[in-house]
């Protein structure tokens, strides 16, 4: 007889003590090591795809080695986005706004002069927004605003080296001072964030600390008089809600009380200044801002876009449609304004006027309603917590919306201040709401947390 068929009654191969014990089981609730996916590490990687993407989106176009880290980050951003759909396909699909340009983008391609810009600009502006929510939906809030600090701040730097010069101002390393200004804002009011957030580590706010006087000199060199407008009304709100805001909510009824207070000294000091003094505003403003009443002729330039969008109401020109080189009126415009001899690529200044007459008026309201979207979800978003790093992002969101009214930064794919909005916008998210939200399934199941 074999060794098993001698064995008594009642005893089993699987003991591993006494002669007829139970075998041993693991304790309760035990779960054996599962070998990591690499799309475990994807959450380490997220942080520095985000800096790459902001670096080559931030710092100077004109760079050629940016435009291979910009395409991969993009690709790198849409990946993630069917690896992690269960995650980050809801967001987008409450980031609706986002899509409608995109759309009306490609569908012009049906009736543009250039049937492949329009294809691919729809294409790159899809991709802006869905960077912006992956993004959104995958870090953390103070996470993207120290990748915007540390990138704006490389370009502080540089700029304070090279100390470009253009237009009687300085504009560092980029081509213009509107430009060079707007970065250097955005310098500030994420060292402003840096800073006065307490989870920051003691050494990031020092650098901060130092990052904020050196910001505020850039911008003030560069000679921005919209910037400046920036600058002020971004301290005043992240620094009251700091140090007035967040302390009135440990005294009874103190935040309605500031409120109130607040409401009618703007009522009064408006009914003082028009009323009784019957000062000209925007004249005083105009003056203060050193421009005249056309804006530096960007009244000319709006005129001139609600005229095309009257003769093409419904479909406009089509992506790319007006700034062409074969359009006699475009040339026109840049040798009269700007003096150039043939042309250069030019716009209106205005996003809502340059979607209107690539895309008609559907386009123009598109823009308004996307501007209007970022403004409320970011402040939805402060309501439900109002945090520093939420407090940041309504300002940079509310700053950057005023700046379309004068630049076209939302008909534009790839602008690193549109995915700031954007991304502004898409962190709306429901208090209570679960934060883990599982990825593809390949054979084990990988939980995507998001940080607070």
């Amino acid at each position: 007889l074999s060794a098993r068929d001698r064995m008594a009654p009642g005893m089993s191969t699987t003991t591993s003590g006494a002669m007829g014990s139970q075998p041993i089981l693991p304790p309760a609730g035990f779960q054996p090591e599962q070998p990591r996916s690499l799309l475990s590490y994807a959450s380490k990687l997220d942080p520095i795809m985000v800096f790459i993407w902001a670096a080559s989106t931030m710092l100077p176009t004109q760079w050629g080695f940016l435009a291979p880290l910009r395409y991969a980050a993009a690709a790198y951003f849409f990946l993630g986005l069917i690896l992690f759909s269960r995650q980050v396909l809801p967001a987008l699909g409450r980031a609706w706004p986002l899509l409608l340009l995109p759309i009306l983008c490609v569908i012009s391609a049906l009736w543009a002069p250039s049937s492949s810009e329009a294809l691919r600009k729809g294409i790159s502006l899809g991709l802006t927004g869905i960077v912006a929510v992956y993004a959104a939906t995958r870090l953390s809030g103070r996470n993207i605003l120290i990748a915007y600090f540390f990138v704006e701040l490389i370009a502080g730097v540089l700029s304070l080296i090279i100390r470009g010069q253009g237009q009687g101002a300085l504009v560092g390393i980029y081509d213009s001072k509107n430009a060079f200004a707007i970065h250097m804002f955005i310098l500030y009011a994420t060292s402003l964030a840096v800073l006065l957030d307490k989870d920051n580590r003691p050494w990031l706010r020092a650098i901060a600390f130092v990052a904020i006087p050196t910001a505020l000199y850039l911008v003030f060199m560069a000679k921005s008089g919209t910037t400046t407008l920036l600058v002020i009304g971004a301290t005043a709100i992240m620094v009251g809600h700091s140090l007035v805001w967040k302390p009135l909510s440990r005294v009874p009824h103190g935040r309605m009380f500031f409120t109130v207070l607040t409401l009618v000294m703007v009522v009064l000091g408006a009914y003082i200044v028009i009323g009784i003094l019957q000062i000209d505003i925007k004249e005083e403003v105009l003056a203060a801002l050193g421009k005249d009443a056309t804006l530096t002729s960007r009244t000319m330039l709006w005129e001139i876009a609600e005229r095309v969008m009257q003769e093409n109401p419904w479909t406009g020109l089509g992506a790319n449609g007006y700034w062409r080189p074969e359009n006699g009126m475009a040339n026109t415009i840049t040798n009269v304004i700007m003096g150039w001899d043939r042309y250069i690529n030019f716009s209106f200044h205005n996003s809502y006027y340059e979607n209107g007459v690539n895309f008609g008026y559907p386009g123009y309201f598109a823009t308004a309603v996307l501007a209007a979207w970022i403004c409320l979800s970011a402040a939805l978003t402060w309501l439900r917590n109002q945090s520093v790093v939420n407090s940041a992002f309504l300002v940079l969101a509310l700053m950057l919306v005023t700046r379309t009214f004068s630049e076209i930064d939302l008909s534009m794919e790839f602008s690193g201040t549109c995915v700031l909005m954007f991304i502004a916008a898409s962190r709306a998210k429901k208090q209570g709401q679960s934060s883990v939200a599982p990825v593809l399934d390949y054979g084990r199941s990988i939980a995507a947390r998001v940080k607070p």
